[in-house]
Formats: C-alpha cells, sequence, structure tokens
C-alpha cells in the first residue's frame, strides 16, 4: 500500500473515543508548544513496509504487529489528554490517535508486573504494566488529525498521559513484559520508576540528570 493511501485510510477510519482529564499536576506551567526533546539521535525516517512493534519478554503470545495493521485493522482510539512533562511545562488537549495498550497486552497475555518501553534510537524506559492497562495509554501513530511528526516520535509513539512525558518513548519498536522492575534510560540518570505527575514524582536523587533540549541531527 503507498503511503499516501495508507495515511488516508489511518486518518479516515472510524476510532472510539477517550478524554484523560484530571485536576492540573502541582507545579506544571501551560506553555503554548512543545519543546522537543531526544535522548538519542532518531536516524533515517524507516519505510512503512520495514516498521514492525513488538510486545515480548514474559508473556505467553509474543507479538510483531506490522505499521500498517496498526494503521488500518486494529481497533483505535482518538485520544485527548494533557502532557506533562517533568521540567515542569504542560500542554493542554493534545489529540492522539492510535491502539490502546491494553488492548496490545491482552493479546499478549503478560506474565509480569514491569514493562520496558524501547524505542527504535535504543531509547528506554520502565514503568508498571498497571501504568498501560488504563484506557488512556496508547500507541499513537497521528497527532492533532495527521500522521505522527517525526519530531514527535514517528513512527510510533508511546502515550501514557497519566505518568510524565519522558515515559511516553518516542519511535517506539518494543515492548518488553519483565517479572522485575529494571530501570530505563533516564531511570538510571536518577529519574523516578513510576513518575506519576500528580504525586510529583519526578527524580529519585537530587543529583539526577537533568533534561536536555533537542537541538538538530
Amino acid at each position: 500500500m503507498e503511503l499516501t493511501q495508507l495515511v488516508n485510510d489511518a486518518l479516515n477510519r472510524k476510532c472510539d473515543k477517550v478524554s484523560y482529564k484530571r485536576d492540573w499536576p502541582p507545579n506544571q506551567k501551560q506553555v503554548p508548544r512543545f519543546i522537543i526533546y531526544d535522548a538519542f539521535d532518531p536516524g533515517p525516517q524507516p519505510e512503512p513496509s520495514s516498521i514492525f512493534l513488538r510486545v515480548e519478554g514474559e508473556v505467553e503470545n509474543e507479538l510483531n504487529i506490522a505499521f500498517t495493521d496498526l494503521l488500518t485493522r486494529l481497533p483505535c482510539v482518538d485520544l485527548i489528554a494533557d502532557f506533562h512533562c517533568v521540567t515542569g511545562w504542560s500542554i493542554s488537549n493534545v489529540k492522539w490517535r492510535g491502539i490502546q495498550t491494553k488492548y496490545l497486552l491482552n493479546l499478549a497475555k503478560p506474565k509480569g508486573d514491569f514493562v520496558m518501553a524501547v524505542g527504535f534510537d535504543g531509547y528506554t524506559t520502565n514503568m508498571p504494566l498497571s501504568a498501560l492497562m488504563g484506557e488512556e495509554s496508547i500507541v499513537a501513530y497521528a497527532m492533532n488529525d495527521s500522521l505522527l511528526p517525526r519530531k514527535h516520535g514517528f513512527p510510533l509513539r508511546l502515550i501514557v498521559p497519566s505518568r510524565y512525558a519522558w515515559k511516553s518513548a518516542k519511535y517506539l519498536s518494543r515492548l518488553i513484559v519483565m517479572r522485575d522492575n529494571e530501570s530505563g534510560y533516564w531511570e538510571e540518570l536518577g529519574y523516578h520508576d513510576n513518575g506519576d505527575p500528580w504525586m510529583e514524582e519526578r527524580f529519585r536523587s537530587s543529583d539526577a540528570l537533568r533534561m536536555r533540549r533537542r537541538v538538530s541531527f
């Protein structure tokens, strides 16, 4: 399928609606536009035919789902949620389209209580399995009625509105279910394992390395 037709089909099919609205977390300031961060160079944009999402690790059924199937065959949702960065800025009412992580995990049948999200760029972030079982957690392929922009994580981005945004891994390639918790990239550098904005779970230590703004790659 040509990319133009794939995008058209993905953006025009009917999806369920999900809204995740809560009181504003403490010590967050609303800003008009995103500040873009990347821990690693994401490299060249991949061809759609080469993109797969894997759900693996401590699961009964490993999944390896083609990008085209995620966009056009699996049940989708339109999610509206606020986006909270651990550094203190927030964007309100961002619209995402994608597949609920609970749908994918229920297919995989997890046998562990933790998940590591892995990006194509090598980025990792860990979280409790429970964070991905809510209605509001999705694997997004579209944002604000357009295909997910590269700077926001094309081809796929994990969106977990109940956690600070570093848990919403860009360039998502794998969800690895784990029996025991392991630290991801920022967590190794002192960020909180859970990252709940309403509990202000920002850092585990006062000397945690703070995020750097993306320059350009």
